[in-house]
This record gives structure tokens, C-alpha cells and sequence, in this order.
């Protein structure tokens, strides 16, 4: 894997000791858009390939946070028992906190990091990880319609990923495609 590069004071502020497991769900799953992303922000691209299909039990997508850049709400986070979100388990060095830290609009304070275990979709141990959600002052009061672009992009990298045809399903059906 390239150098995965920091960039400022915001990033030196959030360094990590230890290396560390990202839970990626939302925009980030989509290859092509994320190393867009990296390429505008200067950040080498991590290796999703390097990533394992998951799944965070306890949990259900809200679009409860408003994005001007997607044009209508994106993905967060709630605790909903029954639920489950998939994902990739991504394994990163510790240098790379800045950069999950920025994608995940941490830097900002509009989205914040909380511990949690995912399940590998193939099987075997659990996973001790990091996943994002919305902070709390940041939500919406109540959820709004998913945006079409970020639905899009979502469903496009959860197919690249592997995740499952169930999770595929769940996600056409958010936007009626």
C-alpha cells in the first residue's frame, strides 16, 4: 500500500498509536468516487481490495444528516436491535486516521467514532472496528429521503465489495430503484 498521506493540524490531532479496523458503509465503499476524493484532498487511496465483507449487528442506516455535496440526506448510524448494516472491515496502519478521520466529516464534528464488532459475511471471529455515525447536535430532527447520488454510489461499491444480495436488495429498495 502507498503512503498514506496526513495533511495538517486537524489530522495531527487525531492520530492513532495502534493500527486499527475501519467499518466503511456509506460513500466511502465506492472505489472510483473515493480515490476522487483522495486525489482533490491529497491522500493516497487505501487498498479496499484489502478489506473483508461485514456486518454490524444492532444497527440500521437513518438519513437523518443533511449534505449539500450529495444533494439530499446521506447515511448514518442508528442502534436498532433486529437490524444489521454491512460493510467492509478495512485493516489500516495508524498514519491513516487522519485521512478516515476527514472522509468521515470527523474533522468537522459532523460525524464522530464509536468502537464496535463486526461479523465477516464468510465467517469466523468477529472483528473489533471503528465505524462513524452522526453526532448528535448534527442530526436532523427527523429523517429525510435518501439522495439519489449517494444511493447510487453506495449501491455501486457494496456490489464491488461482496457484500450480500440481501444488502444489495435492502439498498435498491431505499430509493425505489
Amino acid at each position: 500500500m502507498a503512503k498514506l498521506v496526513t495533511v495538517g493540524r486537524a489530522h495531527e490531532a487525531t492520530a492513532a498509536t495502534a493500527p486499527f479496523v475501519w467499518f466503511l458503509y456509506g460513500s466511502s465503499l465506492d472505489a472510483p468516487a473515493f480515490a476522487r476524493w483522495a486525489e482533490q484532498h491529497g491522500y493516497a487511496m487505501p487498498a479496499l481490495a484489502s478489506g473483508v465483507p461485514a456486518r454490524l449487528r444492532g444497527f440500521r442506516l437513518a438519513f437523518d444528516v443533511e449534505s449539500r455535496f450529495w444533494g439530499g440526506a446521506v447515511g448514518s448510524l442508528v442502534e436498532a436491535d433486529g437490524a444489521s448494516v454491512e460493510g467492509l472491515a478495512l485493516p489500516l496502519p495508524p498514519e491513516a486516521r487522519g485521512l478516515v478521520e476527514h472522509k468521515e466529516g470527523a474533522i468537522s464534528g459532523l460525524y464522530s467514532a464509536f468502537p464496535c464488532r463486526v461479523e465477516p459475511l464468510a465467517g469466523g471471529a468477529a472483528l473489533d472496528a471503528v465505524a462513524w455515525r452522526a453526532a448528535e447536535g448534527r442530526r436532523l430532527p427527523r429523517e429525510a429521503t435518501p439522495s439519489a447520488a449517494w444511493l447510487e454510489t453506495v449501491r455501486a461499491g457494496a456490489k464491488a465489495a461482496g457484500l450480500s444480495a440481501d444488502w444489495l436488495e435492502q439498498l435498491r429498495k431505499l430509493g425505489g430503484a
